[in-house]
């Protein structure tokens, strides 16, 4: 059976817009049992926010999502919580989104499904599309509408950290989220973890979250792509750079992101006003990656 409140959710903050982060904290305070916020060296006052099943953490500084994520998610533990949910601070969730992953696992599970995680279809705020999912097999790459899908549920590769509902007892055989990798490519190396440990991603079809991804999109032949800050393509680069020499990352996955990566370099680097910044920290990333090196930039 399953307990809304046996679950935590961890809101991890940067500099936050105090309206979306409030909305957030409105529709999640009903759905869980305790929230974690964790702020990442903000100069926004969130005290105000504290109350008997809030809490916050401040960080003196920037540490990176993965840092802030596993603050949450230690806290949450040592509270004796069984599962987390996390979350970013612009994200909007369902009323009934902790019910119906919860369910969406317990279905999966009865499936013979070894979840590891379980997230909901993620909706952009600009373009009104569903996020497509990333699926490896047979040594191919498969996309995934899930407006095409027939099931409930289906498995994935991995899920974006906002949304993401894990047990403590996944994370204490799976590990942490990676500190060193910051910020960009974190929820995917922890999904490729978790299916090299047999477990799989699994996507609540009937779970929605309504997320801001990016900057205001490029329309480029038609196509919606996604605009970051030139540092967040800096963290992009250098982790997908790093991550690509790991034996458990699926080789289709490395070449489709490879192919794709240096192609929207090219855009990122001609058709942007900046477009000398983001090519400057492409390359950067690029070589720090040759480096090894790895943290804040």
């Amino acid at each position: 059976m399953n307990d809304n409140t046996n679950v935590a959710a961890v809101i991890v903050t940067y500099h936050p817009d105090l309206s979306e982060l409030e909305k957030l904290i409105q529709v999640l305070i009903c759905q869980v049992g305790k929230i974690y916020i964790v702020d990442n060296g903000s100069s926004t006052d969130l005290r105000h926010l504290v109350c008997s099943n809030i809490t916050l953490s401040e960080l003196n500084e920037n540490m990176g999502i993965a840092y802030a994520q596993n603050i949450g998610i230690s806290k949450a533990k040592s509270d004796e919580f069984k599962d987390v949910i996390l979350f970013d601070q612009d994200s909007l969730p369902s009323l009934s989104l902790v019910s119906d992953l919860l369910f969406t696992r317990e279905r999966a599970r009865s499936s013979g499904c070894s979840v590891g995680a379980v997230g909901p279809v993620h909706i952009d705020t600009d373009s009104r599309a569903p996020g497509l999912f990333i699926a490896t097999r047979n040594n191919k790459l498969h996309k995934i509408n899930p407006n095409n899908s027939k099931q409930d549920f289906f498995e994935c590769d991995f899920l974006i950290a906002s949304g993401c509902l894990i047990s403590m007892d996944i994370l204490d055989r799976i590990g942490l989220m990676e500190e060193g990798l910051f910020i960009d490519c974190v929820d995917m190396e922890w999904g490729f973890r978790l299916k090299n440990y047999n477990y799989s991603c699994v996507v609540a079809k009937n779970a929605k979250m309504y997320h801001k991804i990016g900057d205001k999109p490029l329309i480029v032949f038609g196509r919606y792509l996604t605009i970051h800050s030139p540092l967040r393509h800096y963290y992009f680069y250098r982790n997908f750079h790093l991550l690509r020499h790991r034996d458990y990352i699926p080789s289709p996955w490395k070449k489709y992101v490879l192919i794709k990566s240096t192609l929207q370099a090219l855009v990122f680097s001609t058709l942007l006003p900046n477009r000398y910044e983001h090519f400057k920290k492409i390359m950067q990333g690029i070589c720090d990656a040759r480096r090894g090196k790895y943290g804040k930039y």
